[in-house]
């Protein structure tokens, strides 16, 4: 995959892990899990308030304990958790490692286009009625694009500028000494380097976004789980399931309660225009 179109599926995966459980106790009960555009951080919050408040309150303990969420289980959620904070920090990691190669992937390309530019350029001149060597240059047809033609093209110009004593004869009187091929050759091969960096780390980082979802879908089905069967052993201990971070309506707001008269009367006004 080249590597626009990997940063492109980058950028599109990581958008969409934007997905979370949003739990909300009505005056029905619990509705359990719903979807929504919770951050992840949101995700690792309601997690973490659900599995520390439940490890710290003892009457909260000896309720869900007898529906089989004993301590140990309890530490085995707060373990996915972890995993899912350590995921959650190695995917930020890589992504920053990615962002850096890319960056200086940029940098070397520009100094290696421009050296490419200015020794194709001068060759073209010099050797404008001498397809021959122009054909050895690889200044044939319209000039490289993409960053894997390009790399091939410069590879080529520099080093049979260097190796064809013909060639090199005629450059040397015009600026392009043995130093100034070298140096100039070296943004080549530095731009190669980078761009084989730039690869890997877009590689890292998409394999740590997948690391990333996965550790959180497993946190969140484990929560899930427990948050439904902790609404059955806290059924009358609503402040209880309050600490699990849960939000509790016990009735409708004002503009919910508003909500019908204001339709009739929006109705009544059109029908009287």
């Amino acid at each position: 995959m080249a590597p626009n179109a990997m940063r492109q599926a980058l950028n599109e995966r990581s958008a969409a892990l934007t997905t979370s459980y949003v739990i909300i106790i009505t005056s029905r009960g619990v509705t359990m899990p719903s979807v929504s555009n919770t951050t992840i951080a949101g995700q690792l919050n309601i997690a973490r308030l659900a599995i520390s408040n439940t490890l710290a309150d003892a009457e909260l303990q000896a309720l869900v304990v007898v529906y089989g969420y004993t301590v140990d289980k309890m530490q085995a959620g707060k373990r996915l958790y972890d995993l899912a904070v350590a995921a959650v920090n190695a995917q930020a990691a890589a992504a920053g490692t990615q962002r850096q190669a890319t960056a200086q992937a940029r940098v070397a390309e520009r100094a290696a286009r421009a050296s490419y530019q200015a020794l194709a350029q001068v060759a073209r001149a010099l050797f404008v009625r001498n397809q021959a060597h122009r054909a050895a240059l690889g200044l044939v047809g319209s000039a490289p694009q993409g960053t894997a033609a390009f790399l091939a093209a410069a590879t080529m110009l520099f080093d049979n500028a260097r190796d064809l004593a013909e060639i090199k004869a005629v450059l040397a009187g015009y600026g392009y000494d043995d130093a100034r091929l070298e140096g100039e050759r070296a943004t080549i091969a530095a731009f190669d380097r980078a761009n084989q960096t730039q690869v890997a780390a877009i590689g890292a980082a998409q394999q740590a976004t997948r690391d990333r979802q996965a550790a959180l879908d497993v946190l969140n089905e484990w929560l899930a789980q427990y948050l439904k069967i902790a609404r059955i052993a806290l059924r009358d201990k609503p402040q209880l399931i309050e600490k699990l971070g849960v939000l509790k309506r016990s009735s409708r707001t004002p503009a919910q309660r508003q909500a019908p008269q204001k339709a009739a009367a929006t109705r009544a006004a059109r029908k009287a225009a």
